[in-house]
């Protein structure tokens, strides 16, 4: 069945229960209602508990599938107890309770468990997000909920320290499944751990309203709440048939754009805007309450700072492998020198511009071949690379310089005058001089050809190294090691 289609099936059948509740009996209604969730807690503890088996999880996704299973067997086993007691056995209400109990605490549990383990930033981010919340949950909690022992019969002493105890236990299992949603990447479907999540909130609100109206005294929602329970334990046995999401990394979309990112908001919101309300009518706030607010408010500025600090980073990353990736297309990767387009495009902005003359020097290494034979290709690599730092060496910062590919460079003067043909000894010079590549010396020269256009003359870059490559075919064919000059310029 389609997860939406089950989802709506789940609420069908929960306002089917409330509805039922308000025309049986309460004893049949709070049966029908522990029937129902003991069978879909049972089914999704199996479920968990087989994907807790499986292999093919890594450890701590088996981890947390079997926190899950025994979240859902626990909460299974004390719905199973409340209908015995529902029955007559006054016993069964006490363990019921205990079970319930380490079912709260358990979910949490599998929900950090089943998400990415967090390191640094976004680790204290998560836990200043997991407490925010739970300072929001809790000043709601204290304007909803008279916790207060004064305000409380004698006869009820007792479930008053129960209530306190499973509405901090739901607090923090609350905070923890809003955070949990607030990682959800958008486009993927939902997972596992999001409809537990989810699952944990609607049985946190309904528990919630049942303890509240039990201790004021109001008994329509007395002892559970059928569609609010019902529901829970249908998303939770939907839930336990999904995979678990891994998500991906900090994006700036997701921490900034996507919509769930707002989601630990909503709560500190709703609490800061009950608490304008309460200041508007009454005109004065609780000193727990204002203490409440002020440390959720300061978690969330503190998370907006770390927010902001990650994004920060994440600009400077994509900045930096902005930059990276720019040098990468324009550089040849071994040597770092232009690359053949890179160059091409250069040269011709330079051909374009006003100059008195251009020069282009073509060189091709003589004795490279043996050297990648008889020592190997990557002592041919340091052979190529301490070429191109002296090649480097006899330019000027205005030169452009390339390889055009093997063992063939290539280089283009502006405005050089007389330089040019001084250049070219320099290098024929620098290139002959020994080296030591892997601990053995070696040598190589170049040939070398040079072709120049005169004073007011346009010549394109691919015609200028055209012409350049021929006068260092002339220079290879007239013995190797020397530099022939281009002798015709075409008009």
């Amino acid at each position: 069945m389609p997860l939406r289609i089950a989802l709506l099936a789940g609420l069908a059948l929960a306002t089917i229960v409330q509805a039922l509740h308000l025309v049986l009996p309460e004893t049949a209604g709070l049966a029908l209602s522990d029937v129902i969730i003991t069978v879909l807690a049972g089914y999704a503890a199996v479920n968990y508990r087989d994907r807790a088996r499986d292999t093919i999880n890594p450890p701590r996704i088996q981890l947390a599938f079997g926190f899950g299973a025994a979240a859902c067997a626990a909460w299974s086993a004390s719905n199973a107890l409340f209908l015995i007691g529902v029955l007559g056995a006054g016993w069964a209400a006490a363990p019921a309770v205990v079970l319930s109990t380490i079912a709260a605490v358990l979910v949490p549990v599998a929900m950090v468990l089943a998400g990415p383990k967090m390191r640094g930033i976004a680790a204290a981010r998560q836990v200043i997000d997991v407490a925010a919340v739970s300072g929001a949950f809790f000043a709601l909690v204290r304007e909803f909920m008279p916790m207060d022992p004064r305000q409380v019969p004698a006869e009820q002493t007792a479930f008053n320290a129960y209530a306190v105890t499973i509405v901090v236990v739901l607090g923090c299992g609350a905070a923890v499944a809003v955070v949990t949603l607030a990682n959800a990447v958008p486009g993927r479907q939902a997972s596992a751990q999001q409809l537990l999540a989810f699952a944990a909130l609607v049985q946190a609100f309904t528990l919630l309203v049942s303890v509240r109206n039990s201790v004021a005294g109001e008994p329509w929602w007395d002892n559970g709440v059928g569609a609010g329970y019902v529901l829970g334990a249908w998303v939770m046995a939907a839930g336990s048939k999904l995979a678990v999401s891994r998500p991906g990394t900090d994006g700036v979309e997701r921490l900034v754009f996507s919509p769930w990112a707002l989601l630990p908001y909503v709560p500190v919101a709703t609490a800061v805007g009950v608490a304008a309300g309460r200041q508007l009518t009454d005109g004065e706030l609780g000193e727990v309450l204002v203490w409440l607010l002020l440390s959720s408010f300061s978690l969330v500025l503190l998370r907006q700072f770390l927010t902001l600090v990650t994004v920060g980073r994440l600009t400077v990353t994509l900045d930096h492998q902005r930059q990276a990736l720019a040098y990468q297309a324009h550089h040849d990767p071994l040597t770092g020198l232009l690359n053949r387009s890179a160059f091409d495009a250069r040269a011709s902005a330079k051909l374009t511009a006003g100059y008195l003359e251009a020069c282009a020097i073509v060189i091709d290494l003589d004795g490279f071949k043996p050297v990648n034979d008889t020592l190997g290709h990557a002592a041919g690599d340091d052979v190529l690379v301490t070429i191109a730092h002296r090649l480097t060496a006899e330019l000027r910062g205005t030169d452009l310089i390339c390889r055009c590919g093997g063992d063939e460079f290539a280089i283009l003067l502006i405005d050089p005058g007389p330089r040019a043909g001084q250049l070219a000894d320099r290098l024929l010079r620098r290139l002959a001089q020994p080296m030591i590549v892997q601990g053995h010396q070696v040598k190589v020269g170049g040939s070398i050809g040079v072709a120049s256009t005169r004073r007011g003359e346009r010549v394109g870059v691919s015609a200028l190294l055209r012409q350049a490559d021929t006068a260092m075919y002339a220079a290879k064919a007239a013995g190797k090691g020397t530099i022939h000059h281009h002798s015709a310029t075409p008009a």
